[in-house]
């Protein structure tokens, strides 16, 4: 695989990645329910030639998230799991309104079955005819836990151990059927190859699965994975099993050597570091000139509810700031020197406010959106072209997964103003050139283990 072109990818949106974005005159607010989102969403994907459309998911629930504002316990405000709409079930409805764009849909093994799990995939990667791709999560909630019937949430360990097996069980059971089963010969009545089906026979810690599985292996053979996470456990199970690991944008040479570490674990596990791929997520605010960018990027900065408390920053930041008010200008209250793991967030606060004079309360609105997930990037397409292409270039990240802070606007600006200037740069794809997810990410096909394993078996035997 070449690294000729920048992979992208766009986010479902719900209300948006921003907390209080959906406060704006021209935001929807019933997103999370509305089928028009996903319609569009899809829609817009495509039209701009992109690799994946993904959606996030969630088994955790709060009635109470969403509508907290700072009050001195409550010092989160954002809208993350208030609502979560089910991920295969939109992936079905977009696979039906598009054609090209691939589908990657967020997946907790901790709380699934590898069967049923199998079957779900396996059809939905048919229907969409090797578009799908998962987001392998394990969770880290406790309320999860609760809604399934636990007293705690597995612990990390624990939970690596069982999406390692989950994995392996997964793989069998869609290559529990070999290409070529159907035979539906009318004149004999034979429908299929039965020498093309096997039992997996798996026994393990977590699973004991006889298979094989009851419907034909998916067009890509393996379904691409992507995997998030910060432990070493996380980092060493994407390395080894998954084609794309979604990661922090923190700043250039933070991501150069975070990728150079990830593409070294995927080496030492026996993989082409180029077959896993590295995506950062950015929250873009685009428009025709950089004055327009910014300036919306203040108009929703300013819908927060959230205010200064001296306690919460000095917490984030490591410093004390007893004593100050929230129209304190940043610089002045804050000697980055005294926070250097921190002061790319500030950093990353001015440029995206293009104001060096931001205040303490400006920060905390900033710091209300988690910016070091998903963090705001803001500009005209130039703008935004330059800090992709650079990047993608010094080899910083592969490709990005785009959120959108509000709906509708943001996806159409990325896909109308910066991706034609990706296309002009020769960074992206001007059209598809390929069908599945797989050929869109630049992923070798995915062999039959379970037929080589057998296959070898008998050779071995004949021997």
């Amino acid at each position: 695989m070449t690294r000729q072109h920048v992979k992208l990818g766009l986010v479902y949106s719900g209300i948006g990645r921003h907390s209080s974005a959906w406060r704006l005159p021209e935001a929807v607010a019933d997103g999370y329910t509305d089928p028009r989102v996903v319609a569009e969403d899809v829609r817009i994907a495509e039209r701009g030639k992109l690799d994946f459309y993904f959606v996030g998911n969630s088994l955790t629930s709060s009635a109470h998230r969403g509508n907290f504002a700072y009050t001195g316990k409550n010092v989160q405000a954002s809208h993350d799991h208030l609502f979560a709409i089910e991920g295969f079930t939109l992936m079905a409805y977009a696979a039906a309104l598009s054609e090209k764009v691939g589908l990657v849909v967020t997946f907790n093994t901790t709380y699934n079955d590898p069967f049923h799990t199998a079957r779900i995939t396996a059809t939905l990667d048919h229907l969409s005819n090797g578009r799908l791709g998962l987001n392998i999560v394990t969770g880290s909630d406790l309320s999860a836990a609760f809604n399934f019937g636990r007293e705690r949430h597995l612990d990390n360990e624990d939970r690596y151990d069982r999406v390692e097996e989950f994995t392996e069980v997964l793989w069998d059971l869609w290559d529990s059927w070999e290409d070529g089963w159907l035979v539906a010969d009318k004149e004999t009545g034979i429908y299929h190859d039965v020498s093309k089906a096997r039992p997996i026979n798996h026994t393990g810690k977590h699973f004991s699965v006889r298979g094989p599985l009851n419907f034909p292996r998916p067009p890509q053979g393996h379904i691409p994975f992507m995997h998030p996470g910060y432990s070493e456990r996380s980092l060493e199970y994407a390395a080894k099993y998954a084609e794309m690991r979604f990661i922090q944008w923190r700043h250039a040479d933070w991501n150069r050597a975070y990728y150079a570490d990830v593409k070294s674990r995927v080496v030492r596990h026996g993989r082409p570091a180029e077959d896993h791929l590295l995506i950062a997520g950015i929250t873009p605010y685009v428009a025709e000139n950089a004055r327009a960018a910014h300036a919306k990027f203040r108009e929703v900065q300013d819908l927060n509810t959230n205010v200064f408390i001296p306690q919460v920053l000095s917490d984030q930041f490591g410093i004390d700031l007893s004593g100050h008010t929230g129209t304190d200008r940043v610089l002045a209250a804050i000697d980055r020197s005294l926070t250097p793991e921190k002061a790319w967030i500030i950093d990353n606060a001015i440029a995206s406010f293009d104001d060096e004079d931001i205040t303490l309360e400006d920060l905390t609105h900033y710091l209300g959106n988690n910016p070091m997930s998903q963090p705001a990037i803001v500009g005209d397409a130039a703008d935004l072209a330059d800090f992709i292409e650079s990047n993608f270039r010094e080899q910083a990240f592969d490709g990005l997964a785009i959120c959108q802070p509000y709906w509708p606007g943001p996806a159409a600006s990325f896909v109308d103003l910066v991706v034609p200037e990706l296309q002009r740069r020769g960074v992206f794809r001007s059209e598809y050139t390929t069908s599945t997810l797989r050929e869109h990410l630049g992923l070798p096909s995915a062999p039959n283990r379970l037929a080589e394993r057998t296959a070898a078996t008998e050779t071995g035997g004949a021997a």
